[in-house]
């Protein structure tokens, strides 16, 4: 499940799991963040500790738009992440 959000510049942004998991298990899920608007097209990853819940998609559902914006302040482009397979097509 994706969800969307706006970052200050207007961009809109699809947030989802990269369906890969992190060597820490449930503590630890990798997210994906799709820039959707108009644009070059931009791929970002980070990995992401939740506090409530710990199934990923319930993680992601309870996150805030804020935490969210947080996290993709301090995301990686996906060519650099190996929970992309360092950007290769699959």
């Amino acid at each position: 499940m994706a969800r969307r959000i706006i970052d200050a510049s207007g961009s809109v942004w699809e947030v989802s799991p990269t369906g890969r998991r992190t060597q820490y298990g449930s503590d630890e899920v990798s997210l994906e963040f799709a820039k959707v608007s108009s644009g070059e097209p931009e791929v970002r990853v980070v990995r992401y500790a939740p506090r409530g819940a710990k199934a990923v998609e319930m993680a992601l559902e309870e996150a805030s738009d804020r935490a969210l914006l947080e996290l993709l302040a301090t995301t990686q482009p996906a060519w650099s992440s190996p929970d992309t397979d360092y950007g290769r097509p699959v």
